[in-house]
C-alpha cells in the first residue's frame, strides 16, 4: 500500500525511533572499608537505661476503665446503704403490714385504675405511686389496705396480674417489715441487684436460684398471656357469630317486610278492581 495522499501527521507515525543513546561504562567505585565498633566503647553511656513505661492496649484501658467505675459505684452504693432508713423516711406512712408493693407497672396506669384493679381484693385505705424528680412514674407503687386479711389476698392471688398490657409482680413491703432488707437500687430487692456484676450463668455457665426464679416468671406470664389472647380469640370469634347471626336475622326480616308490601300493595290493586267494577 502507498503512503501517498497520507497527511503529515499521520505518516508521523510511521516514522522510526532515534537510536538509543550511548552511555559510557560506570566507573566502579572502590569498596568502602569497614570497621568494628570496638573504637567507640569509651563513648557509651555507662547510666541504668530509663523505666520502661507499661503500654496499655484498648482491651486494657477499657477494662480499668471499667473497674474504675465500678469501684467509684460501690463506694457510693455503700454510702447510700448507710443513709438508707425506711423507718425515717417521710413518704412512708402507714401500717407496714397492710401494705403491698406493686411493681413492673405500666407508665400509662394511673392511681385510679391502680386501686380499682386491687379493690377487688379488699377495701384499700391508700395507693401511692412513685414518681422521679421529673414527675415521671417510676414503675412501681404501694398500696396499703385497711384489713391485713385483704393483703394476704392481694399478695396471693394479685401476682401476675395484667393491667394496661402489662403483668404486674406484688410482693409485701419489706423495707419496715425485715430488718437488712435493702431497694433494689441499693444492690437489693428480688432478683440481681443494679450492682454491674455479671450474671451467674455468663460468668460460671450455672443458673443460681435467682435467675432460676426470674425465667419461671417470664414463662409464667408468656403462658399467661398467650392463654389471655385465646380466650380474646375465642370472644371475638364469638362476636363475629352474634354478628353474622344478627345480620342473618336483619335480612330475613327486611325480605319478610318486602313481602308483607307486596301482599298489601296486591289487595290494594285487587280492592281497586272491585271498586271499578
Amino acid at each position: 500500500m502507498s503512503a501517498q495522499g497520507l497527511p503529515a501527521h499521520i505518516l508521523a507515525l510511521f516514522t522510526p525511533r532515534p537510536p538509543p543513546q550511548h552511555l559510557p561504562p560506570q566507573v566502579e567505585r572502590p569498596p568502602v572499608k569497614l570497621t568494628g565498633c570496638a573504637e567507640y566503647v569509651e563513648f557509651f553511656s555507662t547510666d541504668k537505661p530509663p523505666k520502661r513505661e507499661p503500654w496499655e492496649s484498648p482491651k486494657e484501658r477499657k477494662e480499668r476503665r471499667h473497674r474504675e467505675k465500678l469501684d467509684a459505684h460501690k463506694k457510693e452504693l455503700e454510702e447510700l446503704i448507710k443513709k438508707y432508713d425506711p423507718h425515717k423516711d417521710a413518704n412512708a406512712v402507714g401500717d407496714p403490714f397492710k401494705t403491698l408493693f406493686v411493681a413492673r407497672i405500666s407508665y400509662d396506669t394511673t392511681e385510679k385504675k391502680l386501686k380499682r384493679e386491687f379493690e377487688v381484693f379488699g377495701s384499700i385505705k391508700k395507693v401511692r405511686m412513685i414518681y422521679d424528680t421529673k414527675g415521671k412514674p417510676r414503675g412501681y407503687a404501694f398500696v396499703e389496705y385497711e384489713h391485713e386479711r385483704d393483703l394476704k389476698n392481694a399478695y396471693k392471688q394479685g401476682d401476675g396480674k395484667k393491667i394496661d398490657g402489662r403483668r404486674v409482680m406484688v410482693d409485701v413491703e419489706r423495707g419496715r417489715t425485715v430488718e437488712g432488707w435493702l431497694p433494689r437500687r441499693l444492690g437489693g430487692g428480688r432478683g440481681p441487684g443494679r450492682v454491674g456484676k455479671a450474671s451467674k450463668k455468663k460468668v460460671t455457665g450455672k443458673v443460681d436460684k435467682e435467675d432460676r426464679d426470674r425465667d419461671r416468671d417470664r414463662d409464667r406470664d408468656r403462658r399467661r398471656d398467650k392463654e389471655d389472647e385465646k380466650v380474646d380469640e375465642k370472644k371475638k370469634s364469638s362476636k363475629d357469630e352474634k354478628r353474622e347471626k344478627d345480620r342473618g336475622g336483619d335480612r330475613e326480616r327486611d325480605r319478610d317486610r318486602e313481602k308483607d308490601k307486596e301482599k298489601e300493595k296486591e289487595k290494594d290493586k285487587a280492592k281497586d278492581k272491585d271498586k271499578d267494577k
